[in-house]
């Protein structure tokens, strides 16, 4: 089987079945399950979205839960469609035959979820990220999908119940933030202001000093960054736009970052551009999400190794752009910038990207993009407009 997407000739599905039942066999199966009340008073019975797919995935039955998850309320929109078109994932126009096809799908929870139920006759259940567009926003889920295989007369089905699990994953981000991170940096600056007072040396102080005020800021921008974050979810985040220079935002990031523990024994260099150039954004945003790049790549990087911060200035836009030696598995390039998406094993982790692409694209009119490949290893860009008036 082909499953290369850049060939001539593409498969239809890189991960599922491409196949879907007529409009005729939907409306005949919905028929079916209309007549039966037992199933219709179950579905309403459930305190969580549920909802009835198909051979091919398609839904034939659900309760009012799930349809205020759905894009839409009408009835008729939503019968026949799978679970990504019916919630609009951004991922399930990438393939002509929609959700469950794309090369995205085999990292979905709920399309592993769905294939497991039908073809192993088992019930499953698989923790899914999706996001979905809703008027022109992404809106980042977190579920656990519940799928088990249903026998109805001679015809087998799928039942589906889904659990929203945003608010935990939240809750195990600030439990990550305020009782590992902020306590070790608290505990730095607790640690360095004892040493202080037992200087040895006006050059001594002044070198604690500097690490001191490094920690300090660390620690407000880890407090500040969580709150900007709650509010840009909420729609409550409000950017503060002025004047800067693409040299001043290189210089400032290079600064607030250098001295971060995870650059300890690495290198963070910038690349100023011989000709500056002054335009208009929120400095504190911009470098926060240039910030968690750097973050995310420093963490990846080894004992040696350089991070490089650079910026180009084309014609209407600015491209800050972050450079470093690893190479991302595609597998991993699939799920990148999903929230609470993360290569590291433990809970509280995986909003650093999220938070980027949040900020960037929907306060500072932006665009993030990424190339990850074994020849330009890995590139995280944020272009924004070159503005140069309020």
């Amino acid at each position: 089987m082909n499953n290369d997407p850049n060939s001539i000739n593409p498969p239809r599905t890189f991960f599922d079945s491409p196949e879907r039942s007529s409009r005729e066999e939907i409306l005949k199966e919905i028929l079916h399950f209309k007549e039966n009340s037992v199933i219709n008073q179950l579905l309403e019975g459930y305190p969580e979205p549920v909802f009835i797919i198909n051979k091919n995935r398609q839904i034939l039955a659900f309760n009012s839960k799930a349809r205020d998850k759905f894009k839409t309320d009408e009835y008729f929109e939503i019968i026949g469609n799978r679970f990504g078109e019916a919630i609009n994932c951004i991922h399930h126009t990438e393939t002509s035959d929609g959700c469950g096809t794309s090369l995205f799908c085999r990292e979905c929870g709920a399309a592993k979820a769905f294939k497991i139920a039908r073809e192993d006759d088992i019930s499953t259940q698989e923790e899914c990220r999706i996001t979905s567009i809703i008027g022109d926003k992404e809106i980042s889920h977190n579920y656990f999908v519940y799928s088990r295989p249903l026998k109805i007369e001679d015809s087998k089905y799928t039942m589906v119940a889904l659990r929203d699990i945003s608010s935990e994953k939240w809750r195990e981000v600030l439990e990550k933030i305020f009782f590992h991170d902020v306590l070790n940096i608290a505990g730095a600056v607790k640690g360095l202001s004892e040493i202080l007072k037992f200087a040895a040396s006006d050059e001594e102080r002044i070198e604690l000093t500097e690490a001191l005020n490094s920690s300090s800021i660390q620690l407000i921008n880890e407090i500040q960054g969580q709150r900007e974050l709650r509010n840009a979810e909420d729609g409550h985040l409000q950017p503060d736009f002025k004047n800067h220079s693409i040299n001043e935002i290189l210089l400032l990031t290079q600064n607030t970052y250098k001295n971060h523990e995870l650059a300890e024994g690495k290198f963070l260099e910038i690349k100023k551009l011989n000709v500056d150039f002054s335009f208009v954004t929120d400095s504190t945003l911009l470098i926060r999400c240039l910030g968690n790049l750097i973050k995310n790549a420093l963490e990846a990087s080894g004992l040696g190794e350089s991070i490089t911060l650079t910026a180009q200035h084309m014609k209407n836009e600015i491209e800050f752009s972050v450079h470093s030696q690893k190479f991302i598995p595609e597998n991993i390039q699939r799920q990148l910038f999903q929230r609470s998406f993360s290569t590291k094993n433990s809970k509280g982790r995986g909003i650093g990207l999220y938070s980027v692409k949040l900020i960037a694209e929907q306060y500072l009119k932006g665009k993030v993009s990424f190339v990850s490949n074994e020849l330009e290893k890995t590139v995280f860009n944020i272009t924004v407009p070159a503005n140069t008036d309020f």
